[in-house]
């Protein structure tokens, strides 16, 4: 038996109607992609979109096509033309980095944490001084079960801790979010924020801990939001009070079989509260 003869044109060398074939399959899968993850292709995830479409073209035309500058350029404008449609259509879509992104301020990106922010989150929480409220440093066991706390938050509430990204450098410098919390028998939403001891005094946790609120009332349109704070805790409770909280009561939590005394503090929501 022969074997069967391979080609290896670049891209801006094929024929018109294999050039034409491919280009469809490409907007297919990409625009595939979007619908079912609803966010752009992008990184690893494109590659492997580009790689599925060089391989079903030398499966049915028997040539392996090489990638070339005008083929990343069809990459870019096929997502342009379809980021485009679905716009024109009334949805928007962004990238998967995009997407995360639930809240933004002056300085500040506010997005959803993912397991890949294990290494930064344990800088952060594995700090006692900044761990204050639970009086121990965070293991990597213990970041990886909150990590996936959040994570089960996000698809049951739409909410959690946030991570806080500090949009001069890129860096993760802490968290705020909101969770779904039981205080004295009563349902509420809380408050909380964690912030890198290394950006202390720099008004990051009033900032975050601001737009998070607003994000409460706003979005999710909340009448109230509570924050539960350790007293001796005068950092924290400067900041609720910069915020307009108010002390309304006291609990008490049992954490490694220790008693600690909190104080609750409230916000209403009112229009006179957005800044």
């Amino acid at each position: 038996m022969g074997q069967i003869s391979v080609a290896f044109p670049p891209f801006a060398e094929l024929e018109d109607d294999i050039r034409y074939q491919l280009e469809e399959l490409l907007a297919d899968n990409i625009n595939e992609f979007m619908i079912h993850k609803n966010y752009i292709p992008e990184g690893k995830e494109l590659k492997d979109i580009n790689e599925w479409v060089m391989k079903e073209t030398r499966d049915t035309f028997f040539i392996k096509v090489i990638p070339d500058a005008a083929y990343d350029s069809l990459v870019e404008e096929t997502i342009n033309r379809l980021v485009k449609e679905w716009k024109e259509d009334g949805f928007e879509i962004k990238t998967y980095s995009a997407s995360l992104v639930v809240m933004e301020t002056e300085r500040l990106l506010i997005r959803r944490i993912t397991r890949k922010d294990m290494d930064a989150l344990l800088a952060i929480m594995g700090k006692p001084e900044v761990m204050y409220a639970w009086e121990h440093g965070f293991t990597k066991k213990d970041v990886r079960k909150w990590i996936n706390r959040q994570l089960i938050r996000y698809r049951k509430d739409g909410f959690g801790y946030f991570a806080v990204i500090l949009k001069e450098s890129g860096a993760l410098i802490g968290q705020a979010g909101l969770m779904n919390s039981t205080l004295n028998g009563n349902e509420t939403v809380e408050l909380g924020y964690i912030l890198d001891n290394t950006y202390w005094h720099n008004g990051y946790g009033t900032e975050a801990a601001r737009a998070c609120l607003e994000y409460a009332f706003g979005e999710l349109e909340l009448k109230t939001v509570c924050c539960s704070i350790r007293p001796e805790n005068v950092a924290s409770i400067r900041v609720v009070e910069r915020l307009g909280m108010t002390l309304c009561d006291n609990h008490t939590i049992i954490y490694n079989e220790k008693e600690m005394p909190h104080q609750i503090y409230v916000a209403t929501n009112s229009k006179s509260y957005i800044l």
